[in-house]
């Protein structure tokens, strides 16, 4: 599960009760959030790919359509190209097949939190989960 808030990147591991999460890079453009969402999708792809066991497929959940659309057809705009390349450089070399789907953002709740860095809500959740701070690609 992947999202971006006004602050933050939040990704959460479902199967391990892990996240991750960091402040927006501000070296990013601002005001766009689509820009946060790929970085979201873009971190949590390294982040699989850098685990001791990369599985064969992954399947990201984001509450943003612009997301799903973007790396289901491989096409992005301009400012949007070096994520996508960098994702899919990640796939190809790590040889894992990705699919990317849609989930409405009432079911996308501890990504999301974790982007607002509210942590104790979190715990409060899910009481096994670990969460860790990360540096985005």
């Amino acid at each position: 599960y992947t999202d971006a808030s006004g602050i933050g990147i939040g990704l959460w591991f479902l199967d391990d009760d892990f996240g991750c999460q960091c402040p927006l890079p501000s070296s990013a453009p601002l005001n766009t959030i689509f820009f946060f969402e790929a970085l979201a999708v873009c971190s949590a792809i390294h982040a699989v790919c850098n685990m001791h066991k990369t599985p064969p497929k992954l399947l990201i959940y984001s509450d943003n359509t612009n997301m799903v659309a973007m790396f289901d057809s491989l096409r992005a705009k301009p400012a949007y190209n070096s994520l996508l390349l960098s994702a899919v450089d990640m796939l190809i070399t790590h040889n894992i097949d990705l699919h990317v789907e849609h989930i409405p953002g009432h079911q996308n709740i501890i990504a999301d939190t974790l982007s607002w860095f509210h942590n104790e809500l979190v715990k409060e959740l899910i009481p096994s989960a670990q969460i860790f701070d990360f540096e985005p690609p």
